[in-house]
């Protein structure tokens, strides 16, 4: 394995510092050929076997600054402190020699010489010195340097900003629009429930030796369609020793919350034990795995779990590597590991097969973000903190389009104290590209699950279990999942509000998502909101012209919402009575005109309405009358 050859090669360095040390430094004696091998020997072998636990172990990138060797560091520091160490034994020695000849014991008692071998005492000394002296230089002294010049003042500070790659949208008031069919109605922790019920359902009771970490579901696209997926893991040490393997996953989808969670095995489905996975002992230890298979060039990040669209269980690795002295990671390569085999293929970023939702690491985008809102309009010093933006939150991955995912990061100015946002980014998960949309003034942090969790119609004081932004006809929007107790009770009812209005009393409360996009589109008809202008996409005003077949009114509230259904349509349109005063008088058969933002889902609210059937004008006649209704 490649770890033995780093393994003599950091062995080397070290014993060639102490080698200069004892011979060049400390001799001031005839040189003791057998004396210098043995203490070789020893060391050396000391040296690589600690070089090896430490490449094992700690697996050092050999990326950035002395090209990743400054690992080598700490074998130097030992073996140095162990030179001193073996010289104050030699010291000690001869004082308890000197000792015993004071005390006239018999010469069997004490040593042969009372004095320390020069030779020894000195080589020793000026070792042990210099290895910590090269150490101390290279270790503290010059990293720090590294550090301060790369990363302090206001050139460093601008060009830590300029590492995400920006683009901004100064001319777009509005998010790119979500797919109203793929909104995530399934939290983490109704999730990790769901998943954790279902691990005993194949009758091998293997909760007795496997268990799923709540926190490692992961969020993605298999087959156009949203899951949550989460390993197997061990319960403990002797669960990893009985099995080279784990059986396999759970998979939980994470837009129905009505469906029934899978377990999928090998009893399901062929090829699905995992063989490596994060924190196993040993080689099967995944980064340790790759590591071993020769990918020491960079830091290996992010190991996440992904399905194909043949639920075949892959790690994605982000190979990352520092562009500005130990910082400013950039990716470099994608590792994609047959989590069945341990196969591992390489990708460049552009390269990755479609079907792998993300590899630009989350916690990267963060820090990117972070430069980027602290450096990108201010000065490196800058106690006032004028012009400087921070992350609102952690990165969430959002799925407008269910093949297409982003990273949305709000920002919000650098007061803590600020619960509204200067803007959102959509990051990019294939690559080091992010577009900013200037929409200030969105509620944000803590404000947003209060709101929720403020609104009347919860009359059962459900938790919030996760809040999601969305843009849904054409306004930047909450989308919120209320769950039971802690999440163990699962989905109960789903809430919408505007971003730019929380208020309890704006929350649109229902059972389900449908009904609640129906309530929220009226909501913006009723505040005059949700009227978008003609645009490309999703964003396009469609005109539908037809026959009414059937027409129904119901009372929400303080407002009366008409129900339509026309002729050829396989959707329902609904109507608000402030469109057009003609609607009380709409009959079947009447032939109406309206215009509509298609969302996707089977009810549909019109944006204008007129009944062509039905034609106003003129004046009226004074003094007419109608006619008497003869009767019969």
């Amino acid at each position: 394995m490649v770890i033995f050859l780093l393994a003599l090669i950091g062995t080397l360095i070290v014993m060639a510092i102490l080698t200069i040390g004892r011979l060049g430094f400390g001799r001031r004696e005839a040189f003791n050929r057998g004396k210098f091998t043995r203490w070789f020997i020893i060391f050396a072998i000391i040296n690589y076997l600690i070089c090896l636990f430490i490449l094992y172990t700690s697996e050092p990138a050999l990326t950035g600054p002395f090209w990743g060797w400054q690992w080598v560091l700490w074998p130097l520091v030992i073996s140095s402190v162990a030179n001193l160490f073996a010289f104050a034994r030699s010291a000690v020695s001869v004082l308890e020699d000197a000792s015993a000849i004071s005390q006239g014991k018999p010469r069997s008692a004490r040593s042969t010489s009372t004095t320390i071998p020069a030779n020894a005492s000195r080589g020793a000394i000026a070792a042990g010195i210099l290895g910590l002296v090269v150490a101390a230089v290279v270790g503290i002294v010059i990293s720090g340097l590294i550090v301060v010049f790369t990363t302090w003042f206001d050139s460093n500070a601008k060009a830590l900003a300029a590492i995400p790659q920006v683009h901004m949208e100064p001319n777009s008031a509005n998010l790119p629009p979500t797919d109203p069919n793929h909104i995530v109605l399934v939290s983490e922790s109704i999730a990790a429930y769901k998943g954790q019920q279902v691990l005993g359902s194949n009758g091998q009771n293997l909760g007795s030796t496997y268990n799923i970490d709540p926190n490692s579901y992961t969020l993605q696209s298999i087959n156009h369609h949203l899951w949550y997926v989460a390993p197997l893991s061990y319960n403990n040490i002797f669960a990893n020793f009985a099995s080279p393997t784990t059986p396999g996953f759970v998979v939980v989808d994470a837009e129905n919350p009505e469906a029934i969670p899978q377990l999928r095995t090998e009893q399901t489905q062929a090829g699905t034990s995992i063989a490596y996975l994060p924190g196993a002992i040993f080689n099967q230890d995944l980064l340790r795995h790759v590591y071993l298979s020769g990918y020491t060039y960079g830091k290996l990040v992010d190991p996440t779990l992904e399905l194909d669209d043949n639920f075949h269980p892959y790690w994605t690795i982000s190979l990352m590597q520092p562009s500005r002295g130990y910082t400013g990671d950039v990716l470099s390569q994608v590792l994609l590991v047959d989590a069945h085999t341990g196969d591992i293929k390489a990708y460049n970023p552009q390269d990755v097969p479609s079907w792998v939702d993300r590899v630009m690491p989350a916690d990267t985008v963060s820090q990117y973000l972070q430069w980027w809102g602290l450096y990108h309009a201010a000065p490196w010093f800058n106690p006032s903190g004028m012009g400087q933006q921070a992350p609102a939150s952690d990165p969430e991955l959002l799925y407008n389009s269910v093949d297409q995912p982003v990273w949305l990061v709000p920002m919000t100015s650098s007061s803590s104290n600020d619960q509204s946002s200067t803007g959102v980014f959509l990051f990019d998960t294939h690559k080091n590209e992010a577009f900013f949309y200037p929409l200030n003034g969105l509620g944000i942090g803590s404000n947003v699950e209060s709101t929720f969790q403020s609104t009347s119609k919860n009359i059962r004081n459900y938790s919030v279990a996760s809040t999601r932004l969305y843009q849904i006809d054409q306004e930047p929007t909450w989308v919120a999942i209320y769950v039971q107790g802690g999440g163990n009770g699962g989905f109960q009812a789903v809430g919408i509000v505007d971003a730019r209005n929380l208020n309890g009393s704006n929350v649109q409360y229902e059972p389900s998502l449908s009904q609640a996009l129906t309530d929220y589109q009226q909501w913006l008809q009723q505040q005059g909101n949700g009227n978008p202008t003609s645009g490309g996409g999703n964003n396009t005003l469609q005109t539908v012209t037809g026959k009414v077949l059937r027409i129904s009114s119901v009372q929400q509230g303080n407002n009366t919402i008409y129900y339509l259904q026309l002729q050829g349509q396989s959707v329902i349109f609904t109507a608000n009575l402030s469109l057009s005063p003609k609607l009380p008088l709409v009959q079947p058969g009447d032939i109406i005109k309206g215009e509509y933002l298609n969302t996707g889902t089977t009810v549909i609210n019109f944006k204008t309405f007129d009944d062509l059937t039905i034609s106003l004008g003129g004046t009226p006649t004074p003094g007419a009358t109608p006619s008497p209704t003869p009767k019969h």
